[in-house]
């Protein structure tokens, strides 16, 4: 009995954790749409603070902490110098492979805000499935891709 008292009430106690810091249940969430990140994020212009500001913002610094295939833009090697490690060094780290081979260059300069206004000036696409990601996807090669991105 004592055994099987845990494993009864961890998955009730989670659930009503998760219930009291997200408002509902867990099991209730959908996956952020496309029409809805856009929509989050214009309304970030009229209210910073609301819940759709929120959502925007932290879909999109995770889309940021998540992605491989982003870099600062200071932090790129040119193709020289990408051309140099590959050919005089055997092996590389992952953090030089993914600084060679990223896609999109950000500016350090770039502000979050920047990065809203994009994805708020967006058309909702005509696909009700598509993804917030392909959102995202948009934006970034709309306006960051690298100048001149190094294939390996």
């Amino acid at each position: 009995m004592k055994r099987l008292l845990p494993r009864v009430l961890a998955p009730a106690m989670l659930a009503a954790v998760a219930t009291a810091i997200g408002g509902q249940p867990a099991v209730a969430m959908e996956p952020l749409t496309a029409t809805g990140l856009i929509e989050a994020c214009k309304s970030h212009a009229i209210d910073p603070q609301g819940s759709g500001a929120t959502t925007c913002r932290a879909f999109i610094q995770g889309y940021l902490s998540a992605s491989t295939e982003i870099i600062a833009e200071e932090d790129r090697p040119s193709q020289f110098v990408a051309r140099a490690i590959r050919t005089r060094t055997g092996r590389l780290s992952a953090e030089t492979e993914q600084k060679i081979s990223s896609r999109y260059c950000l500016p350090r300069a770039e502000t979050i805000n920047a990065l809203i206004a994009k994805v708020a000036g967006l058309a909702p696409p005509e696909a009700e499935d598509a993804t917030s990601e392909s959102v995202m996807l948009a934006v970034f090669e709309n306006h960051y891709r690298c100048d001149d991105v190094i294939e390996k």
